[in-house]
């Protein structure tokens, strides 16, 4: 079975661009059966509602759905899979993995290296399982030391696609030999897994950018009202007003800025893997 184990829906949502996830637990689960994924879990930040809601269409669709959340620890992120009560934010890594492991559930580490220092680093070590592929880390070196890393400690290491529109669905897969929930869990545990991964497309992730941008404009405004001086307040929202153009010729911009950022991310991230922070 293809299991997606990181996927966002419309309920995850930031603090300077309020909309991360595009799409209704619905969706995601009817495309990630339209694409051939045997399950899928739904991890929202902080929360399980779109969890709870995707497992109403799993025998519609005839998917197996982990109900999950992306708990957000006082280091970093970690994936809850297999849970039934929401786990609080803000809480030590221990902390966070005894209340998965309490629910019966499984914790695993997302993008423990992560440029962003949104991962738990070394921390990873105490979780059950890592991802030792993240589809969003597109600069390449956080998922190399993810795997050296797994590799090295003897953990599971999992493949996901982070993804957070359906068209971002099965790019990170784990292969398991399972049927439910409990079998998936189970063989998570073991690393009885084979996971397989491809990196975003540039283009999907600029697609999704600035659709985020557009659908929160006006929170996106209010943040750089209350957040930035002049004259970076300005030049901030000339540039967001470009978004408004899309689609359109506009896009052949946001095309090559795209590629732009992505260079330099993949320069950022290797000379901090050769000289250190």
């Amino acid at each position: 079975m293809n299991v997606e184990l990181h996927s966002h829906t419309h309920y995850s949502q930031s603090k300077a661009i309020r909309h991360e996830g595009l799409n209704s637990p619905k969706e995601m689960v009817e495309y990630a059966k339209k694409i051939g994924l045997g399950a899928i879990a739904i991890t929202d930040h902080n929360m399980i509602k779109g969890s709870v809601e995707a497992k109403k269409f799993s025998k519609k669709y005839g998917i197996v759905v982990l109900k999950g959340e992306e708990v957000t620890t006082e280091k970093g992120h970690i994936l809850a899979i297999g849970i039934n009560e929401e786990i609080k934010p803000k809480l030590s890594v221990i902390e966070t993995i005894e209340l998965i492991h309490e629910q019966g559930g499984i914790a695993i580490a997302s993008h423990p290296f992560d440029i962003r220092n949104k991962g738990i680093g070394i921390d990873a070590k105490k979780c059950d399982a890592m991802e030792a592929f993240n589809a969003m880390n597109l600069e390449r070196i956080a998922n190399w030391n993810a795997k050296k890393f797994s590799q090295k400690n003897s953990i599971p290491g999992v493949a996901t696609s982070d993804a957070h529109c359906k068209e971002m669905l099965g790019y990170g897969i784990t292969r398991v030999n399972a049927c439910d929930e409990d079998s998936i869990i189970k063989e998570i545990k073991k690393g009885r897994i084979k996971s397989k991964g491809r990196y975003l497309p540039a283009k999907l992730v600029t697609d999704w950018t600035v659709t985020r941008l557009k659908i929160s404009y006006s929170d996106v405004i209010d943040y750089m009202n209350e957040n930035y001086s002049w004259p970076k307040r300005t030049v901030a929202k000339k540039m967001l007003s470009l978004v408004e153009q899309s689609p359109g010729n506009i896009d052949y911009l946001f095309k090559v800025m795209a590629y732009i950022s992505m260079g330099g991310v993949i320069i950022y991230s290797a000379s901090r893997e050769l000289f250190g922070d």
